[in-house]
């Protein structure tokens, strides 16, 4: 096991103490949006608040803990925190890449198969087909509890996760082979989008208007999820294949395990970013909601007779039967 430098014992926990609160307050953010606006309840939200949630499971535990263990210089490795943080963090990364393929294989229906779009992802079923990502996540995390592997402390990093040598084999046949499955239906889901989308886009421009035609709105959304889904393979595929060389060199790769692991860290920290900019209707109740806490706007609606008689006081008018039906039908609107 590696002893740590002051340096790093000083810098490397810092960092992450610095990412989990990036990713509390932002994840924190996006579920409370989207649960609090009506309009941006929907099927696909679902599945955003879903990661969400997952990167707050992963952050709250993974960064507090490692930040400790690192500072500490792992004292306190044979501690069973260190084996719940490293399970519940494995889940987490499981079903962030499940929620990857949903919003992949939701979208790839939603544009080439739009009429069964509603019959396959209903709300109810989108929320069955969540919960059951959940179970899939938990299976595949369950072999490392069976002993397949040594979840727990990183005598290399000195973190909370896994021994990524003694776990090799549990990396090569489960993580591995899952990335790939994962990785082959999202870029299948999305090439088919890409087809669809330049077909679409070629009857427009030959002035062969179609029923099917995408509206923007949807193209907006598929692009946000796409910018989401390279966003995390950039932050985790360092990590795989920095995780195969350990196995092969030792502890002799300390710092470039500790680099990948940082950028692996900052995917939770990432997707409510690309969330936010990509997303015109979620920036908008943001603001509304910026407005609620720093102006001391109420959210809940006044009565429509008493804002027509503020209005009429503000304008210096008399409250007669014609302002009161001419500032109703502006209240309605």
């Amino acid at each position: 096991m590696e002893k740590t430098s002051q340096l790093e014992q000083g810098l490397v926990p810092a960092t992450f103490i610095l990412l989990t609160l990036f990713s509390v307050v932002g994840n924190l953010l996006v579920i409370f949006v989207i649960v609090r606006s009506r309009r941006l309840r929907t099927r696909l939200n679902l599945f955003i608040v879903n990661i969400a949630v997952s990167d707050l499971l992963f952050t709250v535990l993974y960064g507090p803990v490692s930040a400790v263990s690192v500072a500490r210089s792992g004292e306190l490795r044979s501690h069973a925190v260190y084996v719940v943080t490293g399970v519940v963090g494995l889940l987490s990364c499981y079903e962030s890449v499940l929620s990857a393929v949903l919003i992949a294989v939701s979208r790839c229906v939603r544009i080439t198969k739009s009429h069964r779009y509603d019959d396959l992802f209903s709300r109810k079923r989108c929320v069955v087909v969540v919960s059951v990502s959940w179970l899939v996540a938990f299976l595949c995390t369950s072999p490392l509890l069976a002993g397949f592997g040594k979840p727990g402390f990183n005598p290399i990093l000195l973190t909370c996760d896994y021994d990524s040598v003694a776990s090799f084999g549990y990396i090569i046949s489960i993580i591995l082979r899952i990335a790939i499955i994962c990785n082959v239906i999202i870029i299948v889901s999305y090439v088919m989008i890409y087809r669809k989308v330049k077909a679409s886009s070629a009857r427009v421009r030959g002035d062969r208007p179609s029923e099917n035609r995408i509206p923007p709105m949807v193209l907006s959304q598929i692009k946000n999820m796409a910018a989401i889904y390279v966003a995390f393979n950039i932050c985790v595929t360092p990590e795989v294949l920095v995780d195969i060389m350990t196995y092969k060199t030792g502890d002799s790769l300390r710092l470039l395990n500790l680099v990948a692991r940082i950028v692996f860290t900052c995917n939770s920290c990432v997707n409510p970013i690309i969330y936010t900019v990509g997303n015109k209707e979620f920036r908008n109740e943001l603001k509304t909601l910026w407005g609620h806490v720093f102006h001391g706007i109420r959210k809940q609606e006044q009565n429509p007779v008493v804002i027509i008689s503020m209005k009429i006081l503000d304008r210096g008018e008399q409250a007669t039967p014609q302002s009161f039906l001419s500032n109703f039908e502006e209240t309605r609107l």
